[in-house]
């Protein structure tokens, strides 16, 4: 009789944890829209402030030309990436460099330096840099596209997490020498599973790889916009335009497909869930 009651409390406890008592995320990330569309944030970087776009799909988190130097460093070496049409980025590096934004600090072992004004034009001349996810290596994040934020989750908040949402098939891409982390999502097809990368900087039509277009239901000789619904379990349907285009990889979901979703990771141990976004 005592084993049991002691049970049934036990039972009763777990109840009130996971149901009934508020389980809250270590932090929150909200993201800015400017005027130029591009969800950013203030961060510090050894130091220095400045207002820094968030891209899940960057792969190395990098600083301006102008950044390094008020942080007093002289950019060496090469840190080489590959943009999902193939084009090669040559960048510089800088080492460890410490990085704020809020309450949130992490030391980086190192920042890519990078011309943003090259890449973008003038709307760039406002960033200090770009932030992507090797900011939150090895920790747990949940990516709100429709709401524009980050959330830092733990094990309590992913516990409860596990509760609504679906696990789906990730893969961590750790690119550039290891340096690069960015995450793909499993897509499954009639001939098996598609990877595609999940962008929060891609703010125009996903593209999908033209040797794969035939299998996401898409012509692969047309130029123009096409419409993409993707599931990547049953209950998790997303869709928004696409375009078919030559890739070194099968695909690049932006943020018309992601905004249906709220995406968690957990970047050390490589598991994925998602749960379908108030619309």
């Amino acid at each position: 009789m005592p084993i049991r009651t002691t049970c049934l409390s036990y039972v009763i406890l777990m109840i009130f944890y996971l149901y009934i008592q508020p389980v809250h995320a270590r932090g929150l990330i909200q993201l800015e829209e400017g005027d130029q569309g591009i969800a950013a944030t203030k961060a510090m970087i050894d130091g220095q402030n400045g207002l820094f776009m968030f891209d899940s799909g960057i792969g190395t988190s990098g600083i301006t030309p102008g950044t390094a130097q008020k942080i007093g460093c002289v950019p060496w070496g090469q840190v080489t990436g590959f943009r999902a049409i193939g084009e090669r980025l040559d960048l510089s590096r800088c080492n460890t460099t410490h990085v704020a934004i809020g309450m949130f600090r992490v030391t980086m072992p190192q920042v890519a330096v990078i011309d943003l004004e090259k890449l973008m034009g003038p709307p760039a001349q406002k960033f200090s840099g770009i932030l992507g996810l090797d900011l939150f290596a090895g920790q747990i994040v949940s990516l709100d596209v429709a709401k524009n934020r980050v959330v830092l989750e733990d094990y309590r908040s992913l516990s409860r997490i596990r509760l609504s949402a679906t696990e789906v098939p990730i893969r961590l891409v750790r690119a550039a020498e290891g340096a690069a982390l960015t995450v793909d999502l499993g897509i499954p097809t009639r001939e098996g599973m598609l990877w595609m990368e999940i962008d929060t900087g891609n703010y125009g039509p996903t593209l999908i790889n033209r040797k794969a277009a035939s299998l996401v239901g898409l012509e692969a000789d047309r130029k123009a916009r096409q419409e993409l619904r993707v599931t990547p379990k049953p209950g998790l349907e997303s869709s928004g335009s696409a375009l078919v285009r030559d890739l070194i990889l099968d695909g690049d979901l932006g943020r018309e497909v992601l905004r249906h979703w709220l995406i968690t990771l957990d970047l050390a141990a490589g598991r994925g869930w998602i749960q379908q976004a108030a619309q």
